[in-house]
């Protein structure tokens, strides 16, 4: 079972730096900062490879959920590991 931490960890370290590399360390990256727009400013691509990324790693489909829904939980690092973390109890 994942914890709130490793996901995070995983969002930052794994999806923004190693694999979208966004920016170069993890030191960069706000979890508070928006995800699209100003903040960490990701492209419509980076925010697909992030959406598969997380898709493949925890076993869910983000079209599974209303649009709205997904829209408010990829605002930033934190709502999207709260999102996850919620999705992938009991797992």
């Amino acid at each position: 079972m994942s914890t709130l931490e490793s996901i995070s960890t995983f969002l930052k370290q794994d999806i923004i730096v190693d694999s979208l590399e966004v920016v170069d360390s993890v030191e960069e990256i706000d979890s508070n900062a928006q995800l699209v727009g100003d903040g960490l400013d990701l492209d419509s691509i980076e925010v697909l490879d992030l959406v598969v990324s997380v898709e493949k790693k925890y076993n869910f489909k983000f079209k599974d959920f209303p649009e709205t829904v997904i829209q408010d939980k990829m605002k930033n690092i934190n709502s999207l590991s709260q999102f996850i973390y919620e999705q992938t109890q009991g797992q």
